[in-house]
């Protein structure tokens, strides 16, 4: 039950008629590596591969100062990946972005597999118990070595559920409702 990619809603810095767009973080920049411009990247997409596809990203520490960027390299045959960027050309530029994120549009997302969801999707949705009962909602999404755990707010009080099939029985992103096993311990009242 992996969540992959957040999204985050920006207002275009492109359009002339202010649409929002939506974005999604596919990575952070880390660090810098050498004296011409490029950075070390942390990806935050489980296809590390599909980042050699971009050419067109967003650049930015929050939705209000987002920028648009040409990649003109990337390496990903190591950790973290290194990108190139068009406007970048120096190390001393390239410290100016250290920990910002790097965003994608919409339709540069890579759809997730089948038993994947988009974080942004996960959070907000409601969360049943297998009896029927409603436990709460999810508001967070913690991305952990051994696997994504679910934030579940229940009457302003926070709950860890591993998102394993063991507990995480039913996914309905249409209609925004998750069911969850009754997990002894984990749920107390």
């Amino acid at each position: 039950m992996p969540a992959i990619e957040n999204k985050i809603n920006i207002k275009d810095t492109n359009s002339n008629n202010g649409e929002r767009v939506n974005l999604y973080i596919v990575g952070k920049i880390i660090g810098c590596s050498g004296v011409k411009g490029y950075v070390k990247v942390q990806p935050s997409t489980q296809t590390i591969g599909r980042l050699k596809q971009l050419h067109h990203i967003f650049i930015g520490a929050s939705t209000s100062e987002v920028i648009p960027e040409t990649i003109d390299d990337i390496i990903i045959d190591r950790k973290p990946v290194l990108m190139k960027f068009h406007s970048i050309s120096d190390r001393t530029s390239a410290e100016k972005i250290i920990g910002k994120f790097i965003f994608i549009e919409e339709k540069e997302l890579d759809r997730p597999s089948k038993g994947a969801h988009f974080i942004h999707d996960i959070i907000g949705c409601t969360v049943w118990l297998e009896e029927g009962s409603l436990f709460g909602t999810v508001e967070d999404v913690l991305k952990l070595p051994a696997q994504d755990v679910w934030v579940i707010n229940k009457m302003g009080k926070s709950y860890l559920i591993p998102a394993v099939k063991e507990f995480i029985k039913e996914v309905d992103i249409k209609n925004r409702k998750i069911i969850i096993a009754t997990i002894e311990g984990l749920i107390e009242e």
